[in-house]
């Protein structure tokens, strides 16, 4: 074991010598980093505070999500209880680094605490620490994982605001058929980038071996999710934006009805369609695990949108 390895694995022994206390309030914030928080949070946002922020959410989750899991194919290095488990405080089985959760908590809350003001700011940015530091105290991360995955979140950030005010213009003039053309285009692209990562002969298998198997097959897993997201969140903002334009004011119940019903509706597609579509062989997997998170994201930006214009749960926009 190489020094520096050593030093990390000392350090998280002395986190969680703290005490055990510890452990419930640091799986709390961790949970606040997970991609399943942030999946039931943005059709919150976008079906009752804010549409246009609900997009923006939504996108740097998906080029973060899609960054990061990449990452992971592409190094294929452990985490630290694959070298000591006795430190495990946590269940994970993708690889280590970078740090999804640092990652993501730094992209998406780091975006609301540029928009927002005052003391949410701080208390978001303290936030994102703990986030961070709940990671190495359950023994899932080293403190470099964490670290490059806020480096790659800077980067997400940069580019979203960099490239925002010069594509958006453009995008807006395209018709729906070349959304729906680079769309397509784009997940086949982001598909192929993870196969390319697995197939390379990175990391240790031999050293970790069914840890090491079960993180490998989740990098196919990996893409097929971020395929089908891509496809869906593209395709559904755009036809939402243009065809089913609805007020997110509304009384309390009423946005409670969206959230309650859109949510329970999306983890019933989200599980039942995981239920019937099979996984193996590969290719069949892979295609109908595109095609579950296509559905997904589609519900949540225009299906459930367009029913509940319907139903009465809210009133079209201006």
């Amino acid at each position: 074991m190489d020094p520096l390895t050593f030093w990390a694995l000392e350090l998280i022994r002395a986190f969680q010598s703290l005490g055990g206390w510890l452990t419930p309030p640091m799986r709390f914030f961790t949970f606040l980093g997970t991609e399943e928080f942030f999946l039931l949070v943005l059709p919150l946002i976008f079906w009752c505070i804010s549409r246009s922020r609900g997009v923006e959410l939504a996108v740097l989750l998906l080029v973060s999500a899609g960054l990061n899991e990449w990452a992971k194919g592409l190094f294929k290095l452990p985490r630290p209880f694959w070298l000591e488990p006795g430190i495990a405080l946590s269940s994970e089985t993708s690889f280590g680094l970078p740090s999804g959760h640092a990652q993501h908590a730094l992209a998406l809350w780091g975006y609301l605490a540029i928009i927002l003001r005052g003391l949410w700011r701080w208390l978001l940015v303290v936030l994102l620490v703990l986030i961070a530091l709940s990671r190495l105290y359950l023994g899932v991360h080293f403190p470099w994982d964490t670290l490059a995955g806020w480096l790659l979140a800077v980067l997400v950030l940069v580019g979203f605001f960099g490239l925002r005010p010069r594509l958006m213009p453009v995008l807006r003039r395209w018709p729906l058929r070349l959304h729906a053309l680079a769309a397509c285009l784009m997940a086949a692209f982001a598909l192929a980038l993870y196969l390319l990562a697995a197939a390379l002969p990175t990391g240790e298998p031999t050293r970790y071996g069914a840890l090491f198997t079960t993180a490998l097959a989740g990098v196919y897993q990996a893409g097929g999710t971020i395929a089908g997201m891509i496809i869906g969140i593209w395709i559904g903002f755009v036809v939402a934006e243009r065809h089913v334009r609805f007020d997110v004011r509304g009384p309390l119940w009423q946005l409670a009805l969206r959230v309650v019903i859109g949510v329970a509706a999306l983890l019933a597609l989200r599980f039942g369609l995981k239920a019937i579509f099979p996984e193996e062989p590969l290719a069949l997997g892979l295609a109908l695990r595109v095609l579950r998170y296509a559905i997904m994201m589609l519900w949540v930006a225009v299906g459930w949108p367009w029913l509940f214009l319907r139903v009465g749960l809210a009133r079209r926009s201006e």
